[in-house]
């Protein structure tokens, strides 16, 4: 028998050991590695088939599960306005907590600096709120009385008649002739000459828009709840989503989606918080202009312009149209004057005060924000107008992400000037 040289017995040979914190199960034989490969496929090939039996179950059940969807999404309605909401005013809260922080008394008190910055934002916001109904309304009503009145003005009416049937001549000449089309002289003197009835008609629409306004009311106040909330406890939201992707994905892979999700986070918000406030300021500026040179309906001309101007590209001239044949109606002399005006705005909005605040946000030429606004509006109309720029421009930043990196593991360059 071997002894050591202290007369000790021999220690048996260690087992092989993993690395502590190594929690993967290494096949020891090959037949081992088999039974594993088929389990994972077995396992897709599971996943493959209970998706497909949901699919048809969908397209078996389409009118049930549309009806259920609506019904999902009316009860949601809260929750997505209330995340909308949050959404647009972090921003600013943002802003207002970065002041707050130099204050000595408040730089040690988050939730103290986080409840008064709330409290400012929604002030700031309801301030906003109470000048645009005491004011903005008021004359908006009073410009849409007397244009009204300018309608049914005899002088008016028989230009406007007359301009109409020019133009239906001219179709006619062109071989285009519409009963309707040819009636609409007739529509038009029959709408003028008895207001009360169609007036009394649109009361009664008014009266049902403002009872389904009051059921809303309820949405309103619980989405508004709902903001504060997510306001309150963003950072625990997002690191609670964070969580969940580091556990439901490996480490490398749930960093790239992060990071993913953080610049689109980034191109969102600077593109809706930038074209929020640039409308403002157009809508603001065409505003003083417009009553500097003393054009009527300056304030309902006005808010069409700084509404449309959220638009990209088109939202110009979606606004300067109509409000320019509005004009029109009234004096040719005004229209001229008003054209002038907004193309001499919407020129200063699209090269100084536009990349001033926008900035970078989304990084698109004007032929892809022209390609995004056509593209997202036909498929989900005004909404997909105004969200098309950053949802494009997401798309394009993942584009050029994954082409610049299998560019560099081809050691060839990245910028486009080397393939011209």
């Amino acid at each position: 028998m071997q002894q050591t040289p202290n007369n000790q017995p021999p220690k048996a040979d260690k087992a092989p050991q993993h690395k502590a914190g190594d929690n993967r199960r290494l096949p020891q034989r090959v037949e081992d590695l088999f039974n594993f490969q088929q389990l994972i496929k077995s396992f897709y090939l599971f996943m493959t088939g209970l998706l497909l039996i949901i699919a048809f179950f969908i397209v078996q059940n389409l009118a049930s599960v549309k009806n259920g969807w609506q019904s999902f999404v009316t009860l949601a309605q809260p929750f997505i306005w209330g995340i909308c909401i949050a959404y647009v005013l972090t921003p600013l809260l943002k802003r207002i907590e970065r002041g707050l922080c130099k204050s000595k008394f408040l730089a040690g008190h988050f939730n103290t600096r986080r409840a008064l910055g709330i409290i400012i934002t929604l002030g700031i916001i309801s301030l906003l709120l109470g000048v645009f109904f005491s004011m903005v309304i008021p004359e908006i009503v009073n410009s849409v009385i007397a244009l009204f009145n300018t309608l049914t003005n005899s002088t008016s009416y028989d230009w406007l008649r007359d301009y109409l049937g020019q133009i239906l001549a001219k179709l006619s000449e062109l071989g285009i002739t519409d009963t309707t089309m040819e009636d609409i002289p007739g529509q038009i003197s029959e709408y003028l000459e008895h207001p009360g009835e169609y007036l009394a008609e649109a009361l009664h629409y008014t009266q049902h828009f403002f009872v389904a306004a009051g059921m809303s009311l309820k949405n309103i106040l619980l989405a508004i709840i709902v903001s504060i909330y997510l306001m309150i406890g963003k950072e625990t939201f997002i690191a609670q989503s964070k969580k969940i992707v580091y556990a439901c994905a490996e480490t490398e892979r749930a960093e790239h989606f992060l990071d993913f999700c953080s610049r689109t986070n980034r191109i969102f918000s600077g593109f809706i918080s930038g074209k929020l406030l640039d409308s403002l300021i157009i809508g603001i500026l065409c505003f003083i202009l417009m009553n500097i040179l003393r054009l009527d309906y300056a304030m309902l001309i006005s808010l069409i312009i700084g509404v449309t101007n959220v638009i990209p590209f088109f939202g110009p001239f979606i606004g300067a149209i109509p409000s320019i044949l509005l004009l029109l109606i009234i004096s040719p002399k005004q229209a001229l004057i008003f054209a002038v005006m907004v193309l001499a705005l919407q020129q200063f909005d699209g090269n100084i005060l536009g990349p001033k605040i926008l900035g970078g946000a989304t990084g698109l030429t004007s032929f892809w924000v022209i390609f995004a606004v056509i593209i997202m509006g036909g498929t989900l109309g005004l909404v997909g107008m105004f969200i098309g720029v950053p949802i494009f421009a997401t798309i394009y930043m993942v584009t050029k992400n994954v082409v610049e990196k299998r560019l560099k593991k081809k050691n060839l360059p990245v910028d486009t000037q080397s393939y011209k």
